[in-house]
C-alpha cells in the first residue's frame, strides 16, 4: 500500500475480537498495534497517523487474516467531542481511545503535565503509549499528541517525572531545565519487543514537553524479577539522594537510590499488604508541622505506609492503612515540582469506570490535595478535591433542615450534569438514612459506622457527633469523601438524567440537623 494521505482509517467494532496489525517497510517492522477491527459493521473509525511515511510503500499484515480494503484520509473528521452522553464533564478523559494509569505528573513552572497510559487505536486496553495533556489549573486540560510510543524494548507502561534542576544527568541543552520521565518498557508481548523483559527506562524533554527523546543508554534499571514496573522517582533529602520506588511482585516493592539519576543501586525491599503495582512515594508534614516530616508509600489500591527515612532506610511508623474503599479508583500518583510556596501535595487517580458503546474509555478522578493529619490519635492520610474545583460552582444552594424523622424529603432538584453535594449532619445514635440522585443511592448507618454505595462500604468518620460527607457526581459515577477525606469511595455507574431529585430518606432514627452546600459544576470542556 502506498501512503498517500496522513491517516490510515481503522474501522472499529465495539464487540469485535482484537486483530494484530503490522506495517512493514522493506521487510522491517515499523509499526504494530492491536485493535477490534470490523470492516463489515464498524461502530466508528480510529485514525492512525502515518504522516512519517507519506509517499512510501508499506506492507500491511493483519493477523488473523481478514478481508479489508484500507482507506486513507487527509484529516480526522470533526466529531462532537466532549458533549457525548456519557462523557464526564469535570474529569479528564481522552478524545478517543482507552486511558488508564496517570503517569509523569509534573508542574513545569507554568502548567501541569498529565501523562497517562493510552491506547490511541481502540477503546480497549492495549498498545500502551504515554498520552499527554496540559492544564493551567488542574481542571481544564488540553490534549496533546502522545509523548512516548512503543519501541524494540517494549510498550510504554507506567512511571513518573521529575525536573533535573541541577543537570545531574548532563542532558540539558538549552535554557530550560530537563524534565525526566521514568517508565517501564514492557517487553515480551508485541512482535517488536518479543523476547525482551520488563525494564526501567528514561525519556526526557528539553523544551517543557513539546518534544520527547528516549535516553540512548536505556534501560537505566535492568530486569530484577517478574514484571517489575512503575518507577516513582523523588529526591529524599534525608538520604541526599534520589530514590526510585519500584513494584516487584505480589505485595513487594523495592527502593533504589541514585546520585546522577542514571545509575541506580538497591537500597531495601518493602511489603505493602493488600496492594500491588504503581508505587507512590512523597513527603507530608504531620498536621502541617515541618518538624514532623513523614513519608508516605502507597500502592495502586490505596493502601499506604507512613514512615521516616532514618539511618539510611525507610522505617515504617505503623501498619499499613487504607484510604480508598470503592471499586473505581486506581494507580494514584502525586505531582512533582509543585513550588514550595504553593505548599500542596496534589494527586490524580485513574477512574476505572468503563464508557459504554463509545470510542473513548476511562477517565481520571478529580485532583485531590493530600494531607497527613492526626485523627483519633493516629497519623492518617487524607484526600480532598483541590480548591480550584470551587471555580466551577454554579447555581449554588445552601440550606439547613432540622428534626427530620422517618420519611423522604426532597432536598433539591438538580440540573443534569456534574454536582458538588456537601453535607454536615447531626444524627441520632441509631440513625440510618439515604441520599439519592441520578439513580445512585448512598446509605449512612451510624450504628454500624458505615457509608455504603452499591456493594462497597467505607467508615463513617464521625467527629464530635457530626457526619461530614461530600459527594462529587459526574456522568460516570460518584466520588464520595468522608470526614476530612480519610475515607474515600469512587463508584462507577451511568447517571440517569431523569432522576434529578436529590432526596433524603430517613429509614431509622432521626436527624437533628442537616446542612447542605449544593452546587452544579460548569463543564471543563470547550462549549464547541
Amino acid at each position: 500500500m502506498k501512503i498517500t494521505h496522513p491517516y490510515l482509517c481503522v474501522p472499529i467494532g465495539n464487540t469485535a475480537r482484537a486483530k494484530k496489525v503490522c506495517l512493514y517497510k522493506d521487510k522491517a517492522l515499523v509499526l504494530e498495534f492491536d485493535a477490534p477491527i470490523d470492516p463489515v459493521y464498524p461502530d466508528y473509525e480510529h485514525y492512525v497517523d502515518l504522516s512519517a511515511f507519506l509517499g512510501q510503500e508499506l506492507t500491511v499484515v493483519v493477523d488473523p487474516d481478514i478481508e479489508i480494503t484500507w482507506k486513507q484520509a487527509d484529516e480526522i473528521p470533526p466529531r462532537e467531542f466532549y458533549r457525548e452522553k456519557h462523557r464526564p464533564q469535570v474529569h479528564f478523559s481522552a478524545k478517543t481511545g482507552w486511558i488508564n494509569d496517570p503517569n509523569g505528573l509534573v508542574f513545569d513552572g507554568e502548567q501541569y503535565h498529565l501523562f497517562y497510559q493510552h491506547n490511541p487505536y481502540s477503546h480497549q486496553w492495549g498498545n500502551m503509549h504515554w498520552g499527554h495533556a496540559v492544564s493551567p489549573d488542574l481542571l481544564h486540560w488540553e490534549e496533546r499528541t502522545p509523548a512516548l510510543y512503543p519501541d524494540e524494548l517494549g510498550t510504554m507502561f507506567s512511571g513518573s517525572a521529575i525536573i533535573d534542576r541541577e543537570n545531574r544527568t548532563g542532558l540539558k541543552s538549552g535554557e530550560n531545565d530537563v524534565i525526566l520521565f521514568y517508565y517501564t518498557a514492557a517487553g515480551g508481548g508485541p512482535v517488536l519487543s518479543r523476547g525482551k523483559r520488563f525494564t526501567q527506562c528514561l525519556a526526557y524533554t528539553t523544551d517543557n514537553g513539546k518534544t520527547f527523546h528516549k535516553y540512548e543508554g536505556n534501560p537505566v534499571v535492568d530486569h530484577i524479577e517478574a514484571e517489575n514496573r512503575d518507577p516513582k522517582v523523588i529526591f529524599v533529602p534525608e538520604l541526599s539522594a534520589y530514590v526510585m520506588a519500584l513494584y516487584l511482585n505480589d505485595n513487594r516493592y523495592t527502593l533504589l537510590t541514585s546520585d546522577d539519576l542514571l545509575h541506580w543501586k538497591p537500597l531495601q525491599e518493602l511489603s505493602l499488604p493488600g496492594d500491588a503495582e504503581c508505587p507512590d512515594l512523597y513527603p507530608l508534614d504531620l498536621d502541617g508541622d515541618p518538624q514532623k516530616r513523614r513519608w508516605v508509600l502507597s500502592g495502586a489500591s490505596d493502601r499506604y505506609l507512613v514512615g521516616e527515612f532514618k539511618s539510611g532506610k525507610f522505617r515504617c511508623l505503623g501498619p499499613a492503612k487504607r484510604l480508598h474503599y470503592g471499586s473505581n479508583s486506581y494507580a494514584a500518583q502525586t505531582f512533582s515540582d509543585i513550588p514550595a510556596e504553593d505548599g500542596r501535595r496534589i494527586r490524580i487517580a485513574w477512574n476505572t469506570t468503563g464508557i459504554p458503546d463509545s470510542y473513548f474509555c476511562g477517565s481520571m478522578c478529580i485532583p485531590c490535595e493530600m494531607k497527613l493529619e492526626t485523627i483519633d490519635g493516629e497519623e492518617t492520610l487524607t484526600a480532598w478535591p483541590v480548591e480550584e474545583v470551587s471555580s466551577l460552582f454554579a447555581e449554588e444552594e445552601d440550606k439547613t433542615l432540622e428534626n427530620l424523622a422517618a420519611g423522604t424529603t426532597e432536598l433539591s432538584r438538580r440540573p443534569f450534569g456534574p454536582q458538588w453535594l456537601e453535607f454536615t449532619v447531626t444524627p441520632s445514635q441509631d440513625s440510618v438514612f439515604e441520599l439519592s440522585l441520578f439513580g445512585m443511592t448512598v446509605e449512612v448507618n451510624v450504628e454500624e459506622n458505615a457509608v455504603r454505595c452499591m456493594d462497597k462500604t467505607m467508615p463513617l468518620c464521625m467527629e464530635d457527633g457530626k457526619i461530614h460527607l461530600l459527594i462529587l457526581a459526574d456522568a460516570m459515577g460518584f466520588e464520595i469523601y468522608g470526614g476530612r477525606g480519610q475515607a474515600f469511595l469512587c463508584m462507577g455507574f451511568c447517571a440517569d438524567d431523569c432522576l434529578n431529585r436529590l432526596n433524603l430518606t430517613v429509614k431509622k432514627g432521626s436527624i437533628k440537623t442537616l446542612c447542605c452546600r449544593l452546587a452544579a459544576l460548569n463543564s471543563v470542556w470547550p462549549s464547541k
